[in-house]
């Protein structure tokens, strides 16, 4: 059985509740929240225990695990006190704010003989898993250019820490290290970024951003962020010299194999391609590599390297004008 303490009450936060709480095999022991009042009444909604603060729910019961799903500026405080106390980790998306935290976390984790592991949910979603085997296997060919394209809606109110890059890194460490981290999955580590970046009158709240990465196979890719759609949409065009892959989440289809086949047809995966829902597979994956021993998806080192390319982006908006990687993100 593994022993859960879940730290943040927002939308992510219930959204995890209710994954563990549809899961065999694990408890969620305790929650803790910012709102107090908040925390105390979800505690009662989801049968489980309220307590003041992270530190007093370790003092106070049996924790295999910490799941942290707090703003992305609390992130490092919480991870620490976890490791520290030689809890598991398991971390929304992105690891920390900046590369600094992010490196500290994992090099602690790794200290501390404890797991991490980092909620990057396209490792989970049926579509891009698929792409990523196909690409792999050969299917397209030797690729060339990658279009993908993610847009939501602005995620807070104004004033929200969501319109604060110092306490969200914005757009790209909210959308696009989704796409960095499938793409050095898929492509290996970034080498170079070129980034521009349009804002709205607000000033902080990001509306648009294009990034064009340089991969280590070569591989171009361009991908489009915005936080000024009405619900979320999301792309990609992946572009090889045997056919493409595409997929839009506007479709019905999940994912079209457009390639050169010997009748001119093209060639569509079946809909039933989706299994559980992302976030569920995600957390029940990594409740089997506590438990079990199962060969992790994704590392803290992998959650790492989409930290650091999510940072030179930023760096590369700030300074218009190309900023170097090099051969490896680690």
């Amino acid at each position: 059985m593994l022993k859960i303490a879940l730290t943040g009450l927002g939308n992510i936060g219930r959204m995890h509740l209710e994954q563990w709480g549809k899961m065999d095999g694990c408890e969620v022991v305790g929650i803790t929240g910012r709102n107090q009042e908040k925390a105390k009444r979800m505690a009662e909604e989801f049968n489980t225990t309220f307590f003041p603060d992270l530190q007093n729910l370790l003092n106070s019961v049996e924790v295999d695990a910490v799941d942290i799903c707090l703003p992305t500026f609390l992130h490092y405080q919480s991870a620490k006190e976890a490791a520290e106390s030689g809890k598991h980790v398991i971390c929304e998306k992105p690891l920390g704010l900046n590369v600094k935290e992010s490196k500290e976390i994992v090099d602690l984790c790794k200290r501390q003989n404890v797991q991490l592991y980092v909620g990057h949910t396209l490792r989970f979603f049926p579509e891009y898993v698929n792409a990523h085997e196909q690409i792999n296997s050969g299917a397209i060919g030797k690729t060339g250019v990658v279009r993908l394209s993610r847009g939501t809606p602005f995620p807070g109110k104004d004033g929200s820490w969501y319109a604060d890059s110092d306490k969200s890194g914005g757009v790209v460490y909210d959308l696009g290290i989704h796409d960095f981290d499938w793409l050095i999955w898929t492509f290996g580590d970034v080498k170079r970024v070129m980034a521009k970046q349009v804002k709205n009158d607000a000033g902080e709240r990001v509306d648009y951003t294009l990034v064009t990465l340089r991969m280590g196979n070569g591989t171009v890719a361009h991908v489009e962020l915005s936080w000024a759609k009405t619900e979320l949409e999301t792309s990609f065009e992946i572009a090889g010299e045997k056919g493409m892959l595409v997929n839009t989440s506007q479709d019905s289809q999940p994912l079209i194999v457009q390639a050169e086949e010997d009748d001119g047809e093209e060639s569509y995966l079946p809909e039933s391609l989706v299994g559980d829902p992302p976030l569920y597979a995600q957390l029940k994956h990594f409740k089997n590599c506590i438990l079990h021993g199962e060969e992790p998806i994704i590392t803290g080192d992998d959650a790492f390297k989409a930290v650091k390319t999510a940072a030179a982006v930023n760096q590369s908006i700030k300074k218009n004008q190309p900023v170097e990687i090099g051969g490896t993100n680690g």
